[in-house]
């Protein structure tokens, strides 16, 4: 190569390679950001856990405040000037707000956590039939995230607490958390070791399988646990294994339910938690918000929109599942508390 060629391509690695430092400076300016604004969200999430929960019941000056910033709302709304069609399409928008008079002589709003949950169809689609029973027995769940000492990878953290005498499990916490290899791929996921009581774990179930003797050519019936379909498997422990450990067709299979759990976790940091009110209400329309509203469910973009790329981060699409429990060929044994039924 020429040296005035040289010098040319020298020079734009050197400039490269400082754009490159100037993009480390903002994501860990980025990181410090985030985490300084979420340490000053966390009074008021205390605070918002506490009232649910029932242990706040004095609200002191905070219904003046609300009262003094809702009028203050309403004088603003009532200057703005609406067109008929804009006053039409409202109309037609217009939600019905949620009922909560059945909290009356209750204390806090012991569903709450469970119905914002159903309210998020992103995250209620992962949970199976035979899970929508524990589920009832939620009573919080709360996210973090921090960063490991030696790696200074970001770990993402979702911890779920559900009622001390529910008739699943006897943890009251389950979590699970995500270290990061880079901004949006995860290399590693640890959970909780669920200590299901008999006959409840939904992560398994019972199939029968006939089974011939090689010698005598008798068949007989057994009966195996398998690993079946459901939400509470996000609390498996996983990684992405290293080259050459599997078969290409085990790591794909690996990595897709990394992904898949990855994408459930972030949906509860990014979406439920922060808007769990707003969810509870019936107030967030995550699949419209998402462009993911009826007559779209294939998830497909039409093919006038491949060229209107203008750069923007486009929405996080939601991998395809079943909400009814996994079909199997073989059949599952049939028996009274039995998981997978």
């Amino acid at each position: 190569m020429p040296k005035e060629v040289q010098d040319r391509f020298k020079v734009l690695h050197m400039l490269s390679d400082k754009r490159s430092k100037l993009n480390d400076e903002f994501n860990e300016a980025c990181k410090k950001l985030e985490a300084k604004i979420l340490e000053k969200k966390r009074p008021y999430l205390d605070q918002r856990k506490n009232i649910i929960a029932g242990e706040q019941i004095e609200f002191g000056e905070l219904i003046g405040q609300f009262d003094e910033s809702h009028a203050e709302l309403e004088k603003k709304v009532a200057a703005i000037v609406k067109t008929d069609d804009e006053k039409d399409a409202e109309k037609e928008e217009e939600k019905v707000p949620t009922d909560v008079t059945y909290l009356k002589g209750k204390q806090g709003i012991p569903d709450f956590w469970v119905r914002a949950t159903k309210a998020n169809r992103l995250i209620w689609d992962q949970v199976k039939e035979k899970d929508e029973p524990i589920m009832e027995h939620l009573k919080h769940i709360e996210t973090e995230t921090t960063e490991d000492e030696l790696t200074k990878n970001t770990i993402l953290t979702l911890k779920m607490y559900f009622a001390a005498n529910n008739d699943f499990f006897s943890n009251e916490i389950l979590s699970v958390s995500m270290e990061y290899e880079t901004e949006d791929a995860v290399k590693l996921i640890k959970g909780t070791p669920i200590e299901w009581l008999e006959g409840k774990d939904t992560t398994k179930k019972k199939i029968k399988k006939k089974q011939k003797h090689k010698k005598t050519g008798e068949t007989r019936t057994v009966v195996k646990t398998v690993d079946a379909d459901s939400f509470f498997t996000i609390f498996k422990d996983r990684k992405v294994p290293d080259d050459g450990e599997v078969d290409s067709e085990e790591e794909n299979e690996i990595r897709d339910k990394i992904d898949e759990v990855q994408q459930t976790v972030e949906d509860f940091h990014d979406l439920l938690v922060p808007e769990a009110l707003e969810y509870y209400l019936g107030l967030n329309e995550d699949f419209d918000m998402l462009g993911m509203g009826e007559g779209d469910e294939s998830g497909d973009d039409d093919d006038d929109d491949d060229d209107d790329s203008d750069g923007e981060k486009k929405p996080k699409k939601k991998k395809g599942g079943k909400k009814k429990d996994d079909d199997d060929d073989e059949p599952e044994v049939a028996a009274g508390g039995e998981a997978g039924k």
